[in-house]
């Protein structure tokens, strides 16, 4: 690495950002990104080479850090250590699903305004932007409006992407052109990464299979859990399953590790990733290893909140857990 320059991506999202300033195309190799991202590379570009690595890089960590309530111990989960080396780009995806996590309710617009901060990187807003369209159509069947939640996430939506439009109005043609193809060392979904190892993505018999066990593991999340899906577990589902999200991605994941007992299942998936990290760096299948971390999280969150079940209804004064 020469001197004064970051991480190999961290240098490319500089890159793409520099491209924008000086007005010259933006989209082309390595640039997978929506406008509005893009413009926040622009910024952290025009700054101060030092200001900008600093900021750039412990921005998420000391994010993290907050949201698990200042406990070091997520420091040693590895998909945080990945993105700090990387210098990546899961972010907003994380703060978006915290600020939601903490205003689900459909009557507060705050929570809207969260979940739109999770579309600067598209692939990370799929799963609450899914749950989120549930509960409104759910408050919409009983009171016949449209919820505030709704409303504030629109207005937030627009507000993150229409300017980008005044700048380069066919900017989603030119991204769209050049679509990042699926790879094993950035697959970090344990079913799309297993599929991988036997069928080529590229087949109609991939998507098959993956589509039919997708579904049926979510059949068998649904009923375990009494036969209902919360936000923590969807978004576990679909960590599991959806072949978009890359081993850094997996921060999105750390609001949802409040209770000790997941923590330590996190920590203790991500020991397989940090060998990787360690040991084998740079052989693309040793990182299949990160694809461990979001089911042993789901079977521990399954197991945990079963074990709650039972105390509540066993309790003399105890109600069941809807």
């Amino acid at each position: 690495m020469m001197k004064g320059r970051g991480p190999i991506d961290y240098e490319t999202f500089m890159d793409i950002g520099n491209r924008f300033l000086q007005g010259v195309e933006v989209y082309g190799e390595n640039s997978y990104y929506p406008l509005p991202y893009v413009i926040i590379f622009a910024f952290f570009a025009a700054l101060p080479r030092p200001i900008s690595q600093v900021l750039w890089h412990l921005l998420p960590v000391i994010a993290s850090l907050i949201f698990s309530g200042w406990n070091p111990l997520i420091l040693l989960y590895a998909p945080l250590f990945s993105h700090f080396t990387g210098g990546q780009t899961a972010l907003f995806g994380l703060l978006g699903l915290w600020g939601y996590r903490k205003a689900p309710d459909p009557a507060q617009a705050k929570g809207g305004v969260w979940l739109a901060l999770t579309f600067l990187k598209p692939q990370l807003a799929i799963f609450p932007f899914g749950y989120a369209l549930w509960t409104w159509w759910k408050e919409w069947q009983s009171s016949r409006k449209i919820p505030r939640q709704a409303w504030a996430w629109l207005i937030a939506f627009l507000v993150i992407y229409l300017p980008s439009f005044l700048v380069i109005p066919d900017w989603p043609l030119r991204w769209l052109e050049n679509p990042r193809p699926l790879a094993e060392r950035a697959m970090s979904g344990f079913l799309p990464r297993t599929l991988l190892s036997f069928i080529s993505w590229k087949t109609i018999f991939y998507w098959l299979v993956w589509g039919i066990l997708a579904g049926m593991l979510f059949w068998l999340i649904w009923y375990l859990n009494g036969k209902h899906i919360s936000l923590d577990l969807l978004m576990l589902w679909g960590f599991v399953i959806s072949p978009l999200v890359h081993d850094y991605d997996l921060i999105q994941l750390i609001p949802l590790l409040e209770p000790p007992i997941l923590l330590l299942s996190a920590l203790l998936a991500s020991i397989p990733g940090w060998l990787t990290i360690v040991l084998a760096y740079e052989v693309d299948k040793a990182w299949y290893t990160f694809t461990f971390i979001a089911p042993i999280i789901l079977a521990s969150w399954l197991l945990y909140q079963n074990k709650f079940l039972r105390l509540r209804k066993s309790s003399p004064h105890g109600e069941a857990v809807r």
